[in-house]
């Protein structure tokens, strides 16, 4: 029996380098490091203990990754709110992280400078824009400017 509190702790610091390094690699957010750490095994308690110290340690901060993520993917490859907001989505993030990152970031740059920026780069189609989620009133807009 006396083997079984240093087992479960050495189990734990395993997980817990597992997951650092997984971190070390790119910015993650909590939903993806909660299933990386099932996936290899971790317990439900040590996925909450490592989540928790890992906000407290500032190595998990959802709201910065997604700021940093969209803006990074609209300066790649502009998108409408609607096709952002999926990609958001499927990052593992939740809905109030995603409606205020959206908000912001498209109070910086509006959805229709986005669009016509990429018209005048070649996408001559509405159904392009569409794709790309620009809404029916954006792509009405831009393509009633050009």
């Amino acid at each position: 029996m006396p083997l079984h509190k240093p087992i479960q702790s050495r189990v734990a610091n395993a997980h817990e380098q597992a997951a650092l390094r997984y971190l070390a690699r790119r910015d993650r957010t909590e939903a993806q490091i909660r299933t990386y750490l099932d996936r290899i095994g971790a317990s439900s308690a040590g996925i909450r203990s490592l989540i928790a110290k890992f906000h407290r340690m500032g190595y998990l901060d959802d709201h910065a990754y997604a700021r940093r993520w969209a803006r990074n993917r609209i300066a790649r490859r502009p998108v409408g709110r609607e096709r952002l907001e999926l990609e958001l989505r499927g990052q593992g993030l939740d809905a109030s992280t995603i409606a205020g990152t959206i908000e912001e970031l498209y109070a910086e740059i509006s959805e229709r400078e986005l669009a016509l920026k990429l018209v005048e780069a070649g996408a001559m189609t509405p159904a392009f824009l569409r794709r790309r989620g620009f809404s029916e009133d954006t792509i009405e807009a831009v393509f009633g400017d050009a």
